[in-house]
């Protein structure tokens, strides 16, 4: 046990260093010191590397090692709350793996056993006022001076809020802000922890959505400035990543390089992998809608696609590719492109479009990006198709705004248009005008960019 003590006293001081492998070999060593009683007389020990390996193992893109991790510890565990922390990691994986309906399970399962729910946990149009109204008693700086979560069990609950934010964007976007206002009134009642800036991020995300741009961004900034006070390491990448979409929408797009390059280096630095990758996509989004060209971004995107397939990143892998495929199309002829999911990464897969049943963003996603391809090749009997299925997804509540939600506004609207031109109907006339009154309440916020 010594030696077990050790190896985990190695793991953790690799970890600090960011060095995830040699940590991970460190916790496995100590895992292998363990002997067959371990759990029964050094339980705390056995949770503690067991629960840190998990963390590695994640970061490492092992998710099958997780996993097993994972299936120890619930068997062996003296309490629920035991398990709590390796069974973050594991939904965790299971994300990160695209596993989407399955992480969401659990989540639900864990959160109604914590007391708290989301199915039915109330109407948004209640949730939402109650919210503001408790927001509505604090000023920026009683926000960032509010007491500290201290409680262990409820600081767990937030981080179980947390990914459900992100699980519910993809499966459920309707449902996606319940997690979040759910997340903000948690913190106000009960103190903030490091998760409290994330709450904070999409909540301004989400009035951003509900055209409330200007409060959007305060949240945003209130988000940002606690991270920083609580130095909240792991857990900035995600901040900046999400708020930089909202700020988007005010400050001149030129202000988010800055932005997105150092939330890619916080994720990379504390083994957030995920939401590393997630800058990353932003970042590519953002370099290909501001003109960057085209070769520069295929490259990046080459690098990228390669860096999350090392790490078994699926679910943004996912979201990457029909962008990819946009640029490949706009560039023409291109034949070196990266082996992804076992096959050329210009060529949509079956497991891709049975992906994309379960998750509606991508859906979304994937159907814009070929709706733009043919319009911008003039294939008009095929836009016409996409844009009637198009629409019907994009009418759906996205309720976590991006960069690229102004792109669709912008290159729907001269699509409505185009249709309509050549249906006489005035049903795309209607649409493309909603675009214009959307591309204007966006100029109202930000003249630079608008």
């Amino acid at each position: 046990f010594t030696a077990a003590r050790l190896n985990l006293r190695a793991g953790k001081k690799a970890m600090e260093m960011s060095d995830f492998k040699l940590a991970s070999s460190y916790f496995d060593n100590g895992i292998s010191f363990l002997q067959i009683n371990h759990w029964t007389e050094h339980y705390n020990l056995s949770l503690e590397v067991f629960e840190l390996a998990a963390k590695c193992a994640l970061t490492n893109g092992d998710h099958t090692r997780v996993k097993l991790l994972y299936q120890e510890v619930v068997r062996e565990a003296h309490l629920f709350e035991d398990t709590l922390e390796i069974t973050y990691t594991n939904i965790r994986a299971l994300y990160s793996a695209s596993c989407l309906e399955d992480a969401l399970t659990k989540l639900l399962y864990v959160l109604n056993k914590l007391g708290v729910t989301l199915s039915g946990s109330g109407d948004l149009n209640t949730l939402l006022p109650e919210t503001k109204s408790m927001l509505a008693k604090y000023s920026d700086e009683q926000l960032l001076g509010l007491p500290a979560m201290i409680d262990r069990t409820k600081l767990m609950t937030m981080k179980f809020l947390s990914i459900a934010q992100l699980c519910l964007f993809h499966t459920n976007p309707k449902s996606q802000p319940k997690a979040t206002l759910q997340l903000v009134q948690y913190s106000l009642q009960h103190g903030v922890s490091d998760l409290t800036s994330v709450g904070f991020v999409f909540y301004g995300s989400y009035l951003a959505c509900l055209g409330e741009i200007p409060a959007g961004y305060r949240y945003v900034k209130i988000a940002i400035k606690l991270a920083q006070k609580l130095n909240a390491m792991n857990n900035m990448c995600e901040v900046l990543t999400v708020g930089s979409q909202v700020m988007g929408y005010v400050e001149p797009l030129q202000s988010m390089n800055d932005v997105m390059v150092r939330s890619h280096e916080y994720g990379l630095a504390v083994g957030s992998i995920s939401n590393a990758m997630l800058s990353r996509v932003m970042n590519i989004v953002c370099a290909f809608w501001s003109g960057k060209q085209l070769s520069l971004v295929k490259s990046t995107v080459d690098d990228t696609l390669r860096l999350m397939a090392s790490h078994s990143t699926l679910v943004w892998i996912l979201q990457t590719l029909p962008l990819y495929r946009t640029v490949l199309a706009m560039i023409g002829n291109v034949d070196d492109v990266p082996i992804i999911l076992g096959s050329r990464s210009d060529i949509e897969t079956e497991k891709e479009r049975k992906m994309s049943e379960t998750n509606l963003h991508l859906l979304k996603v994937v159907h814009f990006n070929k709706l733009y391809v043919g319009f911008i090749f003039r294939r008009y009997d095929e836009v016409k198709q996409l844009a009637v299925a198009y629409d019907a997804i994009a009418s759906l509540p996205f309720n976590t705004i991006l960069i690229s939600h102004c792109m669709h506004v912008f290159y729907g609207g001269l699509i409505n248009f185009w249709i309509a031109r050549k249906t006489m109907d005035v049903i795309w006339f209607d649409r493309g005008e909603r675009a214009i009154e959307k591309m204007r309440s966006y100029a109202d916020c930000s003249s630079w960019n608008f």
